[in-house]
């Protein structure tokens, strides 16, 4: 017995260097393959029928050069633990690619010769590797270590003697070939335990290159700060989002107004887990479960802003809802209820479409969205159009400031105020009301955000300043002193003796300073320096006036109106609007009462209806302004207005030149 094994050893023998010079082939091609392969696989069942097609075209190729190729008594191939192989890390589906290209081949270049013996070995050793499929197939590839190794190992070898028992059974075969099989197949255990360790080396490294790389690949698409996608992210989700969705999308985009406040209070690295915070935050309250039906996803654009696309939202429907100021009101109020040290927190918010137009680039889009954001100052602002289009409005305006300030006309009008119980005109604010160059109503918190960009705002104002000037100089030559509020900012505030200057200004108009108010919006801080104070002594000794506009709406409004000596509170319409209330009725009679204390005039703004205005008149407001009396007008009208409603006296002097403080 054993010298005819020994004798089927010395006679095969010869074979091994073909057999591991297929071996060495196949295992060349299979690691060509997968570094070839784009798919990335975790788990051998995801890529099932891949390695079917690699092994068994393999093993067809081999089988091809064993017959036609070698004039050998025997055929020496590796078909078998190709078989073993293809079943082990295909499964079902890749072992029956395998099978059927194996035994096709079979078929067709070695006839049916030993049929039934051949096929038995072939569907016994595909099925090993199929239940072997089954122990590890859904164990990571990137864990497979030597007990694998092992355990494949011994089940190939298992089923690889069981074949050669039932062909022995069976009688497929005569039983000295038969033996002699058994004999090779011994021999063939190492270079068995070779191929299967190197095929599951090789396709351990595969798997760990690939996370390795997936690892970093998700790192350059993450900020390492907040943890969050980044602008990459961002832009590669954008273009996948477009490709294969048509519907309109937007983003709605954050930043901090108050950042050098933040940073003051809480240090330079505060936005790392703020950005965080405010992400997971996004979704709580009514607004925020609405804008859960419309998938939102978060990317850090900057290291100051952070983006939520909206995916099948438009911009008119956000903007009709009025979603981003009650986002952004949920949002403010639960950092706040967290976190102490956001309670001086100011977020502002950019929303624009993703589609503007037939040619979507979207480097573009995030590249004039960043830049968009940083110039403006508005709290909430929808951009309608396409950045293009947006900066060409921009520049339009802004040569429309240039040429007011040249002229030092732009177009005002004046919303009168009146005596509530009396209903006289007592006084006028002026307001902007300019159009586009395409006759479009400019909204002047607009205007005023492109003059601010351009460093156009001081000399704006004092151009708005003349034209008020001029027009109390018109109202005294048709006997009507009417006095005139001009909106002047904290920034024009801070220049070195603008008081002076306005002040030379009147006495070369000669105009009375006491019919001049300058109203100082609250929300635009005014900074306690000297400049500042120095003008406000100078316009308060010579008579101008001073308003405080829309009180009640900013975080300082008593610290405001203790430091300045206004002569007049006005407060929003906002608060005018919501009087019916019993908390805001009580905000209005705690503004009277802070006004009547520090010896101002309180003025209700955004009077619409006569229930409000018998309600202001029952809490002793007795100034008010709105559609109820009037929209503003042309000094024209204004005067006309003024003589219609009798507020003078028969010489043209004012009836009653200030508002009766309260």
């Amino acid at each position: 017995m054993w010298e005819f094994v020994l004798s089927a050893w010395k006679a095969e023998l010869v074979n091994y260097p073909i057999l591991l010079m297929q071996s060495a082939a196949m295992l060349g091609v299979f690691n060509l393959v997968l570094m070839l392969s784009k798919a990335s696989d975790t788990v051998l069942h995801t890529r099932a029928s891949f390695y079917g097609w690699t092994l068994g075209l393999t093993g067809f190729v081999l089988l091809a050069m064993a017959f036609q190729l070698m004039n050998l008594p025997s055929k020496p191939y590796i078909g078998s633990d190709l078989l073993f192989m293809a079943g082990l890390l295909g499964g079902w589906r890749g072992g029956s690619i395998c099978w059927a290209l194996l035994v096709g081949g079979r078929f067709l270049f070695g006839g049916t010769h030993q049929a039934p013996a051949f096929m038995l070995d072939m569907t016994l050793l595909v099925l090993g590797g199929i239940v072997m499929h089954y122990r590890i197939g859904h164990k990571p590839i990137a864990s497979f270590d030597w007990r694998d190794v092992r355990n494949a190992w011994l089940v190939r070898v298992a089923v690889s003697m069981l074949a050669t028992g039932m062909i022995h059974v069976l009688e497929f075969v005569p039983a000295h070939i038969n033996a002699r099989v058994f004999a090779l197949r011994i021999l063939g255990c190492a270079l068995s335990l070779l191929i299967i360790g190197c095929m599951l080396a090789l396709l351990r490294r595969d798997a760990r290159e690939r996370v390795s790389h997936a690892r970093a690949l998700a790192m350059s698409r993450t900020n390492l700060l907040t943890g969050l996608p980044n602008r990459l992210a961002l832009g590669e989700f954008l273009e996948a989002l477009l490709a294969a969705d048509a519907r309109q999308h937007v983003l709605m985009t954050f930043q901090v107004a108050n950042l050098k406040e933040m940073v003051r209070a809480l240090g330079h690295d505060w936005t790392d887990n703020f950005w965080g915070q405010l992400s997971a935050n996004l979704t709580r309250g009514q607004a925020g479960r609405t804008l859960e039906t419309f998938k939102p996803r978060s990317f850090q654009l900057s290291d100051l802003s952070l983006t939520v696309v909206l995916q099948g939202a438009s911009l008119e429907w956000m903007e009709r809802e009025q979603m981003a100021p009650r986002v952004q009101a949920e949002v403010v109020a639960t950092l706040r209820n967290t976190h102490s040290a956001y309670m001086q927190l100011q977020l502002r918010i950019g929303v624009s479409n993703v589609r503007t137009g037939t040619q979507i680039n979207v480097a573009s889009i995030l590249r004039d969205l960043s830049l968009a954001l940083h110039s403006n100052e508005q709290m909430v602002r929808y951009f309608h159009s396409s950045f293009a289009e947006q900066s060409d409005k921009d520049e339009d305006v802004r040569r429309q400031l240039i040429d007011w300030i040249h002229t030092a006309n732009p177009p005002m009008q004046y919303q009168p105020k009146f005596h509530l119980m009396t209903r006289h005109v007592c006084g006028a604010e002026a307001l902007l009301r300019a159009q586009s160059v395409k006759e479009q109503p400019l909204a002047p918190p607009y205007v005023i955000e492109i003059a601010t960009r351009h460093q156009l705002l001081s000399q704006f104002e004092w151009c708005t300043l003349e034209v008020v000037a001029r027009d109390i100089k018109r109202c005294l030559a048709a006997g009507y002193p009417i006095p005139l509020a001009v909106n002047i900012s904290a920034t024009t505030l801070t220049l070195p003796r603008f008081g002076d200057r306005v002040l030379a200004f009147l006495d070369l108009l000669s105009v009375p300073p006491q019919l001049l108010f300058i109203e100082i919006t609250e929300s635009g801080h005014v900074p306690d320096v000297e400049t500042v104070r120095a003008n406000i002594v100078v316009l308060q000794r010579a008579g101008v006036g001073l308003s405080l506009d829309d009180f009640g709406t900013g975080y300082s409004a008593l610290t405001t109106l203790a430091t300045i000596p206004f002569t007049e509170v006005k407060i929003d319409h906002s608060m005018i609007a919501r009087i019916d209330q019993p908390r805001m009725r009580e905000a209005v009679a705690l503004a009277l009462e802070s006004a009547t204390r520090y010896n101002a005039t309180l003025v209700a703004e955004g009077v619409e209806t006569e229930a409000q205005s018998a309600l202001l008149l029952e809490m002793g407001v007795l100034y008010g302004q709105g559609y109820l009396f009037s929209k503003a007008v042309t000094m024209e009208k204004l005067i006309h207005m003024a003589r219609r409603k009798g507020a003078f006296c028969a010489d043209g002097t004012l009836r009653s030149p200030r508002p009766i403080r309260v």
